[in-house]
């Protein structure tokens, strides 16, 4: 359907990214990948994984 705009939010990865992408999807939402290591407090490592995530981003739309 590509009248459509997608973007999953459930099972986003890392690892599969480029793979929704590649789909067509227009955009990815990130929730418990990102926000995980809150639980324990851990707000460092939260920063860290959105820069991962950022940065793969900007990989996948050369930006």
């Amino acid at each position: 359907m590509p009248h459509l705009n997608l973007m999953p939010t459930g099972g986003v990865s890392l690892e599969n990214m480029q793979e929704w992408f590649d789909a067509g999807v227009i955009a990815v939402g990130v929730g418990g990948n990102l926000l995980a290591p809150a639980a324990t407090g851990d707000f460092g490592k939260v920063t860290e994984v959105a820069r991962q995530y950022a940065d793969k981003f900007a990989e996948i739309k050369g930006i």
